[in-house]
């Protein structure tokens, strides 16, 4: 896909490989119905924050983190593609609600052989969340191998206030 050098960067949250969200086998993820961006097949399961802000979301089940950031942009990691039946098995949470972040700070750790075991799909949908979307003027993505905190895998510019 297309990619420059403009625009705020949203760093791979998780290593792996990244693909584009049309790509996840989730009609809620693929449909752009929750946000779009990217999507990262995880090689390990330390997951890092995308952006610097402050943790807005934890899903109950410990398998989704939202994170706001200083400009108001929202950034959601969903781990993995039908998670949220482990009920918080297999994700140990390094933050909490209202924690403020910096880029690759750790926000979770998940275990992905107990994830393979299980046969879960593993596929990380990394999304700027719909209700952010109306304040994104450009969104441009970048595909393929990505190192978490390290590679940038979005960037988006806002739309001046």
């Amino acid at each position: 896909m297309f990619f420059s050098e403009r625009g705020t960067p949203v760093v791979a949250p998780i290593s792996g490989h990244v693909v584009t969200i049309g790509d996840v086998d989730e009609p809620i993820f693929s449909g752009r119905v929750i946000g779009d961006g990217v999507a990262i097949v995880p090689s390990d399961g330390k997951v890092v924050a995308p952006i610097s802000g402050v943790v807005s979301f934890i899903g109950e089940q410990k398998h989704t983190y939202g994170i706001v950031g200083y400009d108001g942009i929202e950034v959601l990691i969903h781990l993995g593609i039908g998670t949220v039946r482990l009920e918080g098995e297999g994700f140990t949470p390094a933050v909490q609600v209202g924690a403020k972040v910096e880029v690759g700070a750790p926000i979770c750790t998940m275990d992905l052989e107990l994830m393979r075991a299980k046969q879960f799909d593993l596929t990380c949908p990394v999304v700027i969340t719909s209700a952010a979307m109306d304040k994104v003027k450009r969104l441009t993505l970048l595909t393929g191998p990505a190192l978490a905190g390290q590679t940038v895998c979005m960037r988006y510019v806002p739309v001046k206030a």
